[in-house]
């Protein structure tokens, strides 16, 4: 025969505040969890940003520094011996410059700097210059450009004018807030120098900047030798389309292999 238990040994349940205040606990804890999850995946999304944004910048300024590297290259076989014809480094022309803007499109000093940049090479080998070969660099409403045809008659403009500019950046994502060419770095030697003669007519002869070309500029007409060495300082300055605080700034100097040898 079963026998009851005594009253005061039967179960009890939760009475209402005790689950209110177990679901109270239990909606904290949840809601913590939730907060660093979102924590985490933000801080996670904007390291991810921040890797693009850097690859992408990184992939333009080496194919920059890549390509300007090569500027002057002929495949001419009297360039060998007469480097100051090389028609790839022809002043005012094909020879490596640098302008300003494109809105302006003036062109620089020697050692000047701007957001835009014109150069040729001989890409195919065959010692003639092609549309095609008439390259360059440039900042555009934000976007980086680079020539992939320019005009014969004209190659040396950042001008869209008869010349085939194409997109290396893409401002849905990234947003390019500079980019600045800078020739400060160059170096002009005059190869006159020393020949005995005051040039500069300061009392003094065969001094420095007798020999800099850059300080002292030739005479037009004078048939004085020049060799510049080229140096080219980029810096590329962008922010992610839609995060403008997610930003970087890369700089990378390359040295144009091919020394400009011209005749004065």
């Amino acid at each position: 025969m079963l026998r009851r238990a005594p009253t005061n040994q039967r179960q009890r349940g939760f009475t209402l505040t005790e689950l209110m205040i177990t679901v109270a606990l239990g909606l904290s804890v949840i809601s913590s969890v939730l907060l660093g999850y979102l924590a985490t995946y933000k801080g996670s999304m904007g390291t991810l940003a921040s890797s693009k944004l850097g690859q992408d910048m990184n992939t333009v300024i080496s194919l920059m520094t890549g390509e300007l590297r090569r500027a002057g290259y002929s495949a001419e076989a009297a360039v060998l011996d007469s480097p100051e014809n090389n028609s790839f480094s022809v002043v005012d022309s094909t020879a490596l410059e640098i302008f300003n803007t494109v809105a302006s499109n003036t062109q620089q000093a020697a050692t000047g700097s701007g957001s835009c940049i014109v150069y040729t090479y001989d890409m195919d080998q065959d010692g003639v210059v092609d549309a095609t070969e008439l390259s360059g660099f440039r900042l555009s409403n934000g976007v980086v450009q680079m020539r992939t045809s320019g005009n014969a008659a004209d190659p040396d403009t950042c001008s869209s004018t008869s010349n085939t500019w194409s997109d290396l950046t893409d401002d849905d994502l990234l947003t390019v807030t500079a980019l600045t060419f800078d020739l400060s770095g160059s170096n002009c030697l005059n190869t006159r120098e020393p020949d005995g003669v005051n040039n500069d007519a300061d009392g003094s002869t065969d001094e420095s900047d007798e020999a800099d070309c850059y300080a002292q500029v030739p005479t037009a007409g004078s048939n004085d030798i020049t060799v510049e060495t080229r140096e080219v300082a980029i810096t590329l300055t962008g922010n992610l389309t839609n995060d403008s605080f997610t930003r970087l700034s890369i700089s990378q100097t390359v040295r144009v292999r091919n020394d400009w040898v011209r005749v004065r």
